[in-house]
């Protein structure tokens, strides 16, 4: 039995190892393509990368901007806002 998945395993590694797989790899095309096809490969997959998160940081940055303005407002319209003054009506309070 371990003989076997021994064999298996071989197998596996010598598959990844030859070279028509390595040829089958869009990295490896360095060869074939010349530089040029290479280095428009590595920014196509940066971008791709890099994309879901300038999403999100562009998402959670809007809120944060929001969150930020929305207490600025509120701070300006406490501090704006005259203090409460209690009137004082004699007739009413019975002295």
């Amino acid at each position: 039995m371990k003989a076997r998945i021994l064999l298996h395993g071989l197998i596996v590694v010598a598959l990844f190892t030859s070279q028509s797989a390595a040829h089958a790899c869009a990295v490896c095309l360095n060869g074939a393509g010349g530089a040029r096809l290479t280095d428009a490969f590595n920014w196509s997959v940066i971008f791709l990368m890099a994309m879901p998160y300038t999403i999100l940081f562009s998402v959670v940055g809007f809120f944060v901007y929001s969150y930020r303005r929305a207490a600025r407002k509120a701070r300006a319209a406490a501090e704006s806002a005259p203090p409460l003054e209690l009137a004082w009506i004699h007739k009413e309070s019975g002295r």
